[in-house]
C-alpha cells in the first residue's frame, strides 16, 4: 500500500504532457507521471487494451487516470480499488472546467488543444480522412460553427498554424486563454480520492 508521501502513478493522455510541467511542484511531486500518445484517442479499443494491461501490472500501486471517455471501459476503471479517474468527459473539460466547457459545447465549437493543434494536418487529413478542403469543409459545416484554441500557456499561440487550420476547414478560430486552476483541482481531487481508497 502506498504511503501518503509516495508518488502515485499518473497514467495520462499525452495531450497533457507539457501542461503537467505548468503545475505547482507541490502537486507534481505527488505523481509519477506516464503519458501515452494522444493519438490513441483515435483507436479507443487499442487504448482500452493498453490501459487494462498497464493497470493489470500495478496491483499494489495506486493509479490516477487522466483520461476522459476515450475508450469503452474507461468508466469501469474508476471502480477498481486502487484506481481513480480525473473528473471530466474529455481533456478539454478537464482543462476548462465543466461550466465553461458546457458553454462552448452549446456553441458547437471544434476544440483545439496545443498538442493536437501542432499536428492538425495529420489528424484532419489522415486520421479523419478529410483529404481535401472540400471534404473538410463539408464535414465541419454539418456540426460545427467555429473552432476554439485552448491557450493553456504552455506554448505561444501558434497563429500561423491556426490560420492554416481555419483556411482548410473554413472554421473561424477564437483563442480561449485559460489558466491551470481547473486541472489543478481535478488532479488534487483525484489524488485525494485514490489515497483514501484501501
Amino acid at each position: 500500500m502506498n504511503g501518503q508521501g509516495k508518488p502515485v502513478l499518473l497514467l495520462g493522455c499525452g495531450i497533457f504532457r507539457r501542461e503537467f510541467t505548468l503545475l505547482p511542484e507541490s502537486l507534481r511531486s505527488g505523481f509519477h507521471p506516464v503519458f501515452l500518445d494522444s493519438m490513441l484517442h483515435m483507436e479507443p479499443a487499442r487504448l482500452d487494451l493498453i490501459l487494462k494491461t498497464a493497470l493489470g501490472r500495478t496491483d499494489e500501486e495506486r493509479v490516477v487516470l487522466a483520461y476522459g471517455d476515450c475508450s469503452p471501459h474507461l468508466p469501469d476503471f474508476d471502480n477498481q480499488a486502487r484506481t481513480v479517474r480525473v473528473a471530466g468527459c474529455n481533456c478539454c473539460e478537464m482543462w476548462l472546467g465543466r461550466k465553461r466547457y458546457g458553454e462552448l459545447r452549446k456553441e458547437a465549437v471544434f476544440f483545439l488543444m496545443p498538442e493536437w493543434t501542432l499536428r492538425w494536418e495529420h489528424i484532419i487529413k489522415d486520421e479523419l480522412g478529410l483529404k481535401t478542403r472540400e471534404l473538410a469543409r463539408d464535414f465541419m459545416a454539418q456540426t460545427m460553427r467555429s473552432a476554439v484554441y485552448i491557450d493553456t500557456g504552455v506554448i505561444p499561440v501558434p497563429t500561423a498554424v491556426l490560420e492554416a487550420f481555419s483556411g482548410y476547414t473554413c472554421l473561424p478560430v477564437e483563442v480561449e486563454k485559460t489558466g491551470t486552476e481547473h486541472f489543478i483541482i481535478a488532479l488534487e481531487t483525484a489524488l485525494r480520492r485514490v489515497r483514501e481508497r484501501v
